[in-house]
């Protein structure tokens, strides 16, 4: 029985109580004057005369106090019935025993019942089939230590509707004391649309890294193994017109590139398998070394490197970083420059380390917007920006190149902290 319907019952037995209360006291009346020996119908006169002002206005003061208590019944039942169906979410109240009392508007559509369905039933009908046995416990486990809060803190619950659907569910529960006893207000949200934003925004972040990656990629091998490609095709057209001159410079020649081809298929095989340049060893020190021997051997440029003793280390996101920018700074060199002397130079100072490399060939205009072909500058400056690095570029057409690099020791995985 409903906390409504309790308490219309007891005004309605207070209204019978008040018709039933005067007979008797007219009854008793009757018998009081019967020790005059008054004719029957006289005592009957007497005695309703005597107690009519009495009756009716007893009778009047209880029936007035019953209305009034049931107006504002009604009125307190229209407000929380009000409150009820005002609330965005499914709402049931369901009693000790598991059955429902009482739902809102927002539970029947969320689970496809009419309301009036749902009342008198047991709760676990609105639970997918494999999760009634276990809530049946979950519920007496509820109500012995009653709170309010959430339902399944850290489990992945749903619902069922009328149809058989089953949908993700967030649920909350508070207890509330009434005359029949501790009831409980479940809250239900029907969090489909959540799970569906969340699942969008889940497959935009690995749509985003995954875009990622293939610009990465694509500078790695645009950095990498297409810049080795052309120093091969560089090497054999400097061939080709030394062939008959100098045929044992040319079969040097000839060598190196062969060298460099199967450096080129083993970079290629490094980023198919591991996703990072075969010569990068994660030394950054070693490997520029490495970089500047190949680069001399190959450009026949005078190249020097200076790195510091004292350089913190440098490995992962920041040294491969710096190394692709140093790869891709001197074939820009050998490509464009046309010079004589390039200096590489890697220190560290005030919690950065500092790549410079310089050249005294011919220069360019810094500010010159560059198309997108000439994506060479552009990765240099993204893979800096990625290591939380930023690069300058000092050129002129007449004074040669610097490019430096600077990024902070703490934005260089593997680096100590300052």
């Amino acid at each position: 029985m409903s906390r409504a319907s309790a308490s219309d019952l007891r005004l309605n037995r207070l209204q019978l109580l008040a018709v039933l209360l005067p007979l008797v006291y007219i009854t008793v009346l009757v018998l009081a004057l019967a020790v005059f020996k008054l004719p029957f119908w006289a005592e009957v006169t007497l005695a309703t005369g005597i107690s009519v002002p009495f009756v009716l206005g007893f009778t009047y003061i209880v029936f007035d106090i019953v209305a009034r208590m049931r107006d504002e019944l009604m009125h307190r039942e229209r407000r929380f019935r009000g409150l009820l169906e005002s609330a965005p979410d499914a709402i049931v109240i369901v009693a000790p025993d598991g059955r429902i009392v009482m739902v809102n508007e927002q539970a029947g559509q969320v689970f496809g019942y009419d309301p009036s369905e749902l009342v008198g039933n047991p709760v676990e009908i609105l639970l997918p089939e494999k999760a009634r046995a276990i809530h049946t416990g979950h519920r007496a486990s509820y109500y012995g230590r009653p709170a309010t809060r959430p339902m399944g803190t850290g489990m992945e619950l749903t619902a069922r509707r009328r149809d058989g659907t089953v949908f993700p569910a967030e649920i909350s529960l508070s207890p509330i004391e009434a005359e029949e006893g501790m009831l409980v207000t479940s809250v239900i949200r029907d969090i489909t649309e959540r799970r569906r934003a969340e699942e969008d925004r889940e497959r935009l972040l690995a749509e985003a890294e995954t875009e990622r990656e293939r610009q990465r990629i694509g500078m790695d091998l645009h950095d990498g193994v297409i810049q080795s490609i052309y120093a091969v095709g560089l090497n054999l057209e400097a061939a080709a017109d030394d062939v008959k001159e100098h045929p044992d410079e040319v079969r040097r020649r000839i060598d190196r590139a062969i060298d460099q081809l199967n450096d080129t298929i083993r970079d290629i095989r490094s980023y198919i398998f591991e996703l990072r340049p075969a010569r990068f060893s994660g030394d950054l020190t070693e490997s520029l070394g490495g970089l500047a021997h190949e680069f001399r051997v190959n450009s026949l440029i005078e190249t020097s490197i200076d790195v510091s003793p004292n350089l913190p280390p440098v490995s992962g996101e920041g040294g491969t970083a710096l190394f692709h920018i140093a790869q891709e700074a001197l074939n820009n060199i050998r490509k464009h420059a046309r010079a004589s002397t390039v200096d590489v130079g890697l220190h560290a100072e005030g919690g950065h380390v500092t790549l410079s490399i310089t050249d005294n060939g011919d220069g360019f205009d810094a500010g010159h917007d560059f198309s997108e072909e000439h994506r060479g500058l552009r990765n240099m400056a993204s893979r800096a920006r990625a290591a939380g690095g930023t690069l300058s570029i000092d050129a002129s057409p007449t004074k040669g190149t610097r490019i430096q690099v600077d990024i902070p020791v703490q934005a260089a995985p593997g680096a100590p902290h300052e």
